[in-house]
């Protein structure tokens, strides 16, 4: 199988937070698919909000510097159904990319959150990974969790804090929260990732900084009970077999997995190195290295890393999900067998490629398999009625219904 005379607008960037390592997954993404005949389009969303391309973007190199501002802008028809590039000036006759597949590698909100696929839906172009409605799902932790306990899945307690009332209320609501939880306490943000605004509370006096905190990036936020001596494992699903990929330990500095843990941890991002000491089997991030150092796959007691696949499959069937997902689970220190679903990241960091290619599936069959799947799934026919039935009189005298 080829995607030979297939065109991939590979979508990057956004107004997120995690908008570099947003960067970091499109980049080693653009070149597999060009390895199985893809014509890549890079459409990168500036910070501003910009939608731009060049084809130089297929690589990393150019965002090692400033950022990218200026470049061919893109922009939607969502009559026809196409992305149109250029158009900027006269010099720049606009292209219209016929028949695309939009492959989002946004990170966190403005993208990951459904908003993109949801843009996708509209103009009825086939767009990777879940749809508007799991995606929004699985990135608000709070509905997630409901889902997921609904599902008859573990999961942590926790309870959400609502925000945009003010930061004493805030704090007053995540205190009692905290109280009825239990210290020690997570406090992170609703719908975010990469560990961004996570903070592990030991007792009351840590709360209010904690809370400023995740306030900061979203107006609800999340308090959880610390699972005692927590011990990061990953798994990623997706929907044809194998369902499951190997499972995965993350080794960060101690306590809470930071995002420096993930993303810099020898002092800038994109170091890549192994420290002295570090386990034979960790190994960086990817070929772009991002330096987090992982047990691949991770060392577990019998039978925990099948009961952790068979978890990930039903959290990922729960929510409706599509493409590939990372499930995040937590391990207490005092009861290794027990594990509970942390969270879903449906569009996860170099889209989890490292555990299907240690499972016997490489990036170049993952990245098809995916463009296939939301071409297969992509939108039918459209849903209207021939005719105007305002012609008919309806409505006439009477109230429209729904």
């Amino acid at each position: 199988m080829t995607l030979a005379g297939r065109t991939v607008a590979v979508v990057f960037g956004s107004r997120s937070v995690e908008h570099e390592i947003s960067i970091l997954t499109a980049c080693q993404l653009m070149p597999v698919l060009a390895e199985r005949g893809a014509h890549v389009v890079p459409v990168y969303i500036t910070k501003a909000g910009a939608w731009l391309s060049r084809p130089e973007w297929c690589q990393v190199a150019p965002f090692r510097g400033e950022l990218p501002a200026d470049g061919d802008p893109v922009s939607l028809d969502l009559e026809r159904g196409q992305l149109v590039v250029g158009g900027g000036s006269w010099r720049a006759r606009p292209r219209r990319l016929a028949a695309p597949v939009v492959f989002p590698c946004t990170h966190g909100p403005l993208g990951e959150d459904g908003t993109l696929a949801g843009l996708c839906r509209l103009a009825r172009i086939p767009c990777v990974g879940c749809g508007p409605a799991a995606a929004a799902l699985v990135m608000r932790k709070t509905w997630c969790k409901r889902v997921l306990e609904a599902a008859g899945l573990p999961v942590v307690p926790g309870e959400a804090v609502a925000g945009g009332e003010g930061a004493a209320p805030t704090l007053a609501a995540a205190g009692r929260a905290a109280e009825r939880l239990g210290f020690p306490v997570v406090v992170k943000p609703d719908s975010l990732g990469s560990s961004i605004g996570v903070t592990l509370v030991e007792d009351p006096t840590g709360l209010a900084d904690a809370v400023e905190l995740a306030r900061a990036y979203d107006t609800t936020i999340l308090v959880e009970r610390a699972v005692p001596g927590a011990r990061d494992l990953n798994c990623a699903v997706k929907r044809r077999a194998p369902r499951a990929s190997a499972v995965e330990r993350p080794l960060g500095r101690g306590g809470i997995l930071s995002y420096a843990d993930k993303y810099a941890p020898h002092g800038k991002l994109g170091g890549g190195a192994i420290g002295p000491g570090a386990p034979a089997a960790a190994k960086p991030n990817g070929p772009l290295g991002t330096g987090e150092l992982r047990e691949l796959p991770a060392q577990l007691p019998p039978g925990l890393g099948d009961r952790v696949q068979q978890l990930a499959v039903a959290a990922y069937d729960a929510c409706d999900c599509a493409g590939t997902v990372r499930v995040d689970f937590l391990q207490s220190a005092d009861r290794p067998e027990a594990v509970v679903v942390n969270e879903l990241n449906p569009i996860p960091g170099s889209l989890a490629f490292y555990l299907w290619d240690a499972t016997g599936v490489d990036f170049g069959t993952l990245a098809e398999e995916l463009v296939r799947e939301a071409i297969d799934d992509s939108p039918g026919p459209q849903l209207t009625l021939a005719g105007n039935l305002l012609r008919t009189g309806l409505g006439a005298g009477s109230g429209a219904g729904g």
